[in-house]
């Protein structure tokens, strides 16, 4: 595979990298280079590189905020995508109670739009990093909430740089898990909200906060809850009556302070992350006969 830099510099105008490292753009610190890293501002430039490299057959993907995902440290082939400037935007129809959030758009950036607007219902994303494009992929939540939840319609972008509104109920999202495809790039999307004092909102996100930074390792280099909840339990409470809070492998390590959760301790690798996930899998099965599959995708 061969990347054309100049044809590339033709259609971007924004931030471009060869062999850029990835452990720079994820919140693991952990990922060896892509071939290229590319910032795309606007829909119709993001239009123009998906077709150019579908037609040159060169691999891409989008990343958000990288706080989901774990890097291989051997890297990424092919380009490697952020939504930036213009997919960071928000709007908002008071009335209707609407907010219209681009796909590159940080979550604590949209709470805080939501916030100054005097609009609730968002409460639920308080702590939680990455963007909406990624937090809609991945119908991202808590016990209080989830973004389906709030969803009114998503704007999706294809392979062929085509877009098309899709409105909620089409697009089948389950727990932490929806229907739009690898190939779909979120460009925006339309969320339901509701009218409330700012003094409430605050409240609610204050107490949410407040619980996430006692009972998650909050700042620390991980990349949020590694495992999908089994039906009728959850991953932390298996993992951790299994003895594995503090064990580690290389420079990864299972938080002490919410089991379902890896830290990055030193100079970690995506294979002590990978060694160490297998075993917690392993232990867990063996112990409760309950298999825990992974909530961070594996790159």
């Amino acid at each position: 595979m061969k990347i054309n830099l100049s044809e590339i510099k033709d259609i971007v105008n924004g931030k471009i990298l060869k062999n850029e490292l990835m452990s720079r753009h994820t919140t693991f610190h952990i990922g060896g280079p892509c071939d290229l890293y590319v910032e795309v501002k606007d829909a119709d430039e993001l239009r123009s590189l998906v077709q150019y490299v579908n037609k040159k057959r060169i691999p891409y993907i989008i990343i958000g905020a990288g706080s989901n995902i774990l890097v291989g440290d051997k890297g990424i082939n092919g380009i490697v995508i952020r939504l930036v400037k213009n997919f960071c935007d928000v709007k908002y129809d008071i009335k209707n109670k609407i907010v219209s959030a681009g796909g590159g758009c940080s979550l604590p950036n949209f709470i805080k739009q939501c916030l100054d607007n005097g609009l609730g219902g968002m409460e639920f994303l308080a702590g939680i990093p990455g963007t909406v494009g990624g937090a809609v992929v991945m119908n991202a939540g808590t016990k209080d909430g989830n973004m389906a939840s709030i969803i009114k319609t998503v704007t999706l972008m294809d392979e062929y740089g085509e877009l098309k509104v899709y409105n909620k109920n089409s697009l089948k999202f389950s727990y932490r898990s929806s229907s739009i495809s690898k190939n779909s790039i979120v460009i925006s999307t339309d969320f339901m909200l509701k009218k409330m004092d700012k003094s409430n909102i605050i409240k609610k996100l204050d107490i949410l906060k407040r619980n996430r930074a006692q009972t998650q390792p909050i700042g620390n280099k991980n990349a949020g809850c590694v495992f999908k909840n089994p039906a009728g339990d959850y991953a932390s409470r298996l993992i951790d009556k299994a003895g594995l809070k503090g064990v580690s492998v290389g420079g990864a390590v299972v938080s002490t302070k919410h089991a379902n959760y890896i830290n990055n301790i030193g100079n970690a690798s995506a294979g002590d992350v990978l060694k160490l996930i297998k075993k917690i899998q392993n232990k867990v099965k063996e112990k409760f006969n309950k298999k825990l599959e992974l909530e961070i995708k594996v790159i």
